[in-house]
């Protein structure tokens, strides 16, 4: 497992824009990069990044631009492009939402596009839209 203490670890490890790690990777502080991120499972408190493609993903905060992953816990989603697997926040902003199992606490919105298999809200009067057309839900899991 590779462990950042610092915002001056990560970037120092940046090569070309991108910090790729194939190992898991803790973030231990909160980290503002302008590169993209591919790793196998990332740990993290708060992370705003140009694009993440990871296995497994644990985050308090994420603000990223495209975002590719299997397993998303997070506390508080906001991205561009977001295409996984199993997708488990509090809160999801997204520009276009495509997943395949998406289980949130109260709102889930995407402004263009919004397609998954199952989708569950977890609090009483949750709700899950899309501004620009239907939200798709496919079915099964």
């Amino acid at each position: 497992m590779r462990i950042y203490k610092t915002q001056q670890e990560v970037e120092s490890d940046i090569k070309d824009g991108l910090l790729k790690v194939d190992d898991d990777v803790k973030i231990e502080c909160n980290i503002n990069i302008n590169a993209s991120i591919i790793c196998w499972n990332l740990d993290c408190m708060n992370l705003n990044c140009g694009n993440l493609d990871c296995r497994d993903l644990n985050c308090g905060n994420l603000n990223c631009g495209d975002l590719n992953c299997g397993n998303l816990n997070c506390w508080n989603l906001d991205c561009r492009d977001l295409n996984c697997r199993n997708l488990d926040c509090r809160d999801l902003n997204c520009m276009d939402l495509d997943c395949r199992n998406l289980s949130y606490y109260a709102v889930a919105f995407a402004y263009e596009s919004f397609k998954c298999k199952s989708i569950e809200g977890r609090r009483n009067n949750s709700k899950h839209f899309c501004l620009d057309s239907e939200v798709k839900i496919t079915g099964g899991k």
